[in-house]
Order: structure tokens, then C-alpha cells, then sequence
């Protein structure tokens, strides 16, 4: 967003209300035939359809103003299999990455914010959440992430190296934006 000036971020996660479920709901989700259409997002493709007639939204998460800009930044893990949202994708950005570094970055990432609260007598706490997580992980989430793999990479019109720094992905992004949405 920073590098193609007038743009604005949106993400999926402020509305989904799945990952908030208990974890057998996404395993009957998968026994179901995983139909990305059955996530609920309150309001997700109203604020869309508002964001690209021009007009502003509020964050559901942070309560911020989401001006409307030229280009409008996405988050959405579901690609055009969400058909809900399909209609205000017009060009889907896929990055590439191995489940392992996925998962290393993301236990990083938490674990990152543990150590940066600085209460270690939650230690036994965030221990258990952590063997909770990777259970899940194994048990479910590792089949979701293969199965978001199969069905909305195909449909992908750019595939980024999810491997690389940051920067390089960005530049990567914003060149290929700008040349095919001028």
C-alpha cells in the first residue's frame, strides 16, 4: 500500500467469523466438501461495493476510517472461490510459501508477542495455548491451508515467492499492479 501511494488495505480477517468457532466446526467444514462460500463475513462485500463506489467504511476490528483510494489492498485468503467477494477481485495476488515457514513465522509471531508482554507467570498458560494451536495445526489446519492451496492458487493472476524479503515481494506487487490496473 505504502508503495503504490493511493491505496488503502482491507482484510478478511476483521470480518470472518470461522476461526472464532470451535476447531470440529472447520473439520465438518472439510468433511462437508470444504465450500469456501459457507465462511461468513458480515458486511465484508457491502464495505467492498462502498470502498469501489468511492465512498469510505469503517474497520470492523479498529473502529478506523477506511478511506476509499485508487487502489484498494485485500486480505483474502479464499482468492475468487469466496463468490461472495469474487465480483470486487480483479487481480488476485497468490504468495507461494511451504507450510513449514508459514508455520515457523506464525509461531514466531506469537511467540514474539508473548516475550513482549514480559509476564512470564503466564508462561504455563501460553505453553498450553501453543500445544493447543499445533494440535489443531496438525489435525486440521495443515488440511485447510492444502485445500486453500488447490482450489484458489489455479485462479491466481500473479504467484509471488513467499520466500523472499518483504521488500523484494513488494516491489514485485506493486510493479505488476500498476501494470496491469494503471
Amino acid at each position: 500500500a505504502e508503495k503504490l501511494k493511493d491505496a488503502a488495505t482491507l482484510f478478511f480477517d476483521r470480518y470472518e467469523k470461522a476461526t472464532k468457532a470451535p476447531a470440529y466446526d472447520l473439520v465438518k467444514w472439510i468433511e462437508k466438501g470444504a465450500h469456501f462460500d459457507e465462511f461468513a463475513a458480515d458486511n465484508l462485500s457491502a464495505d467492498l461495493e462502498k470502498l469501489k463506489r468511492g465512498e469510505s467504511i469503517t474497520d470492523p476490528l479498529t473502529k478506523a476510517e477506511i478511506p476509499a483510494r485508487k487502489y484498494m489492498l485485500f486480505e483474502m485468503p479464499l482468492g475468487r472461490e469466496h463468490k461472495d467477494t469474487a465480483g470486487s477481485i480483479d487481480l488476485l495476488i497468490w504468495i507461494k510459501i511451504p507450510p513449514d515457514v508459514a508455520l515457523a513465522r506464525k509461531l514466531r509471531e506469537v511467540t514474539a508477542a508473548f516475550l513482549r508482554t514480559g509476564d512470564k507467570k503466564n508462561s504455563p498458560e501460553f505453553v498450553a495455548w501453543m500445544n493447543t494451536y499445533l494440535d489443531n495445526y496438525l489435525k486440521i489446519v495443515r488440511e485447510v491451508l492444502q485445500i486453500q492451496k488447490r482450489k484458489v492458487s489455479p485462479h491466481a493472476d500473479i504467484s509471488l515467492d513467499g520466500q523472499a524479503d518483504l521488500e523484494t515481494m513488494a516491489q514485485k506487487a506493486t510493479k505488476e499492479i500498476l501494470k496491469r490496473l494503471p
